[in-house]
C-alpha cells in the first residue's frame, strides 16, 4: 500500500491509500503536459515569489535549511543556475540555432522519481524544483519523519499567480507535477515498482540506502543521479586567525555548524587551523565565547539520546587526556574538542568540532577521498586560497567555499551540474533541406 500525501494539486494530512503507481503516473503524465507547454522563464518567476513567501512567513523559517532555500530561489540565483547548467535558458523552450542550420532542445527526461534522505527536510524542495525548472514531473518518496515539513512547505507554494508576456500562470501547475508518498524503506516491491517509472532517479542518503536503490530494476533508458555520504570539514589559515575578522570568520563557522544540527553532508566536523601567534587552546577559547554567544539566537532544539551519549563519552575523553582538552558549554548546547592529531574524526553531530593545528592548511590534502564533499576557508590570501582549492580538488572535494556558506545548496552539487542531468539533449539538422 502507498500513502500519497500531496497527489494532483491536493494535500492529505493522513495519507491517501493508493493500491498502484499507475494511477499516480498516468495522472502525472497528464499533468507534465502542462508544464511542458510552461515558458520556462514564468517557472523562475513562481520559484521567485515563493521564495518570497518562505523568507516572510515566521512558522515556516523554523524548518531547518529554509533561510537558504529562500535564498537559493531567488530568481536572480536561478537564472544563474539555469545559464550556468545549460548554456541558455531558453534552451528549455525551443530549438535554438547552434550552426548552420543545426538546433538543439532541452527535453524533459519524464518522470524523476527521488528517494529523499531523511536529515533535511528542505532537501525534497530542492530535489523536485530543480526537476521541474526542466519541465519534469516528480514521484518523491520521503521519511515518514519528514512528511509534515514538506508538506509545509508545499502549502506556501499554493495561490502563486504571476503575469508572463500577457499570460497568466499558477503555481498549481508545479504543485500538480509533485507526488509525495511514503512506504516503508525496506518495501523491496514497492521501492523496484517505483524505480521502474523512472526516466531518471535521484538518489539521496547513507551508503546502504544508496547502494539498495541503485540496484533495483528499471528502465534501459533511466538516468541516475546519486548524492551519497559525503564529509565535509573547514580550515583556518594564518592570516584569517591573526586578522581584525578573526571572530567573525568564528561566527560564520558556528552558522555553518549550527546548520541542520550538524546532519547534513555539508556541515563542518572538523576545524584545521594553520599555526600562528594565537596558541590553538585561545583558537578554542574564542571559539567557545562565540558558541556562548550565538546559542542565545540559535536554540538547541533537544538533542537525540545516542548523541548526547556520544558528546559526554567525547568530553570524558578529552577531560582525562593529558594531551587533548576541551571548551563546551554547561549543558550539551556545543562541544570543541582539541587535539593534535591531523585526521578526520567521525562525526558526533550535536555542535560538536574536533579542532587541530596543522603547520600548513596544505597539509590536509593528504586526508582528502572523494568523499569530501565541501572545505570552508578562511584566508586573507586569494590566490593561497585558489591554490588550495586546486590541490583539494585534484584530490576529490567537490566544493570549496567561504566560512559560513558551507551549507547554501550551490551548483555544481557533488561534482555535477544538476539540470544537466535531468534533461535529454535533442538536435535538429536541416542544412540543405529547403
Amino acid at each position: 500500500m502507498i500513502e500519497c500525501y500531496a497527489f494532483n494539486g491536493q494535500f492529505y494530512k493522513n495519507g491517501l491509500k493508493i493500491n498502484s503507481f499507475d494511477e499516480i503516473t498516468i495522472n502525472l503524465k497528464d499533468n507534465r503536459k502542462i508544464l511542458s507547454s510552461m515558458p520556462v522563464e514564468a517557472i523562475v518567476l513562481i520559484m521567485h515569489e515563493y521564495s518570497k513567501k518562505l523568507s516572510s512567513n515566521r512558522e515556516i523559517l523554523k524548518i531547518q535549511g529554509v533561510p537558504f532555500l529562500s535564498f537559493y530561489l531567488k530568481k536572480n540565483n536561478i537564472k544563474k543556475l539555469l545559464n550556468v547548467s545549460l548554456g541558455k535558458e531558453e534552451y528549455l523552450d525551443k530549438f535554438l540555432e547552434v550552426d548552420d542550420e543545426k538546433y538543439i532542445k532541452a527535453q524533459a527526461r519524464g518522470m524523476v522519481c527521488h528517494w529523499v534522505a531523511g536529515n533535511v527536510p528542505t532537501l525534497a524542495i530542492y530535489s523536485a524544483f530543480q526537476a521541474m525548472l526542466c519541465k519534469n514531473s516528480n514521484l518523491l518518496r520521503v521519511p515518514r519523519n519528514s512528511i509534515k515539513d514538506v508538506i509545509k512547505l508545499l502549502n506556501i507554494l499554493d495561490d502563486i499567480e504571476i503575469d508572463f508576456e500577457g499570460k497568466i500562470y499558477s503555481s498549481e501547475t508545479l504543485l500538480k507535477n509533485i507526488c509525495i508518498i511514503y512506504f516503508d524503506s525496506g518495501d523491496k516491491k514497492q521501492n523496484s515498482l517505483m524505480s521502474l517509472q523512472a526516466d531518471a532517479r535521484v538518489i539521496w542518503g547513507g551508503k546502504d540506502a544508496v547502494d539498495s536503490i541503485a540496484c533495483l530494476p528499471k528502465k534501459t533508458t533511466c538516468k541516475d543521479l546519486v548524492f551519497g555520504p559525503k564529509y565535509s570539514f573547514a580550515v583556518f589559515d594564518k592570516t584569517a586567525v591573526e586578522s581584525c575578522d578573526f571572530d567573525r570568520y568564528l561566527e560564520n563557522l558556528v552558522s555553518d555548524i549550527v546548520a541542520f544540527d550538524q546532519k547534513a553532508c555539508s556541515s563542518p566536523q572538523v576545524l584545521f587551523v594553520e599555526k600562528s601567534f594565537v596558541p590553538i587552546e585561545k583558537v578554542g577559547y574564542r571559539l567557545s565565547k562565540i558558541f556562548q554567544k550565538m546559542s542565545k539566537r540559535y536554540i538547541e532544539n533537544g538533542i537525540e539520546q545516542y548523541i548526547a551519549a556520544k558528546i559526554i563519552n567525547k568530553r570524558g575523553e578529552y577531560g582525562l587526556s593529558l594531551d587533548k582538552t576541551f571548551y563546551s558549554s554547561k549543558g550539551l548546547e556545543y562541544t570543541i574538542l582539541i587535539d593534535k592529531d591531523v585526521r578526520l574524526e567521525e562525526p558526533v553531530h550535536g555542535r560538536t568540532i574536533f579542532v587541530k593545528e596543522v603547520d600548513n592548511i596544505f597539509e590536509v590534502v593528504k586526508l582528502i577521498t572523494n568523499k569530501i564533499q565541501c572545505v570552508g576557508i578562511a584566508s586573507k590570501d586569494k590566490e593561497k586560497v585558489i591554490k588550495f582549492a586546486d590541490c583539494v580538488t585534484k584530490s576529490g572535494v567537490d566544493r570549496v567555499t567561504k566560512i559560513g556558506f558551507m551549507n547554501l545548496y550551490d551548483f555544481p552539487w557533488d561534482g555535477s551540474l544538476v539540470l544537466n542531468e535531468l534533461v535529454r539533449w535533442c538536435s535538429l539538422n536541416i542544412k540543405g533541406m529547403i
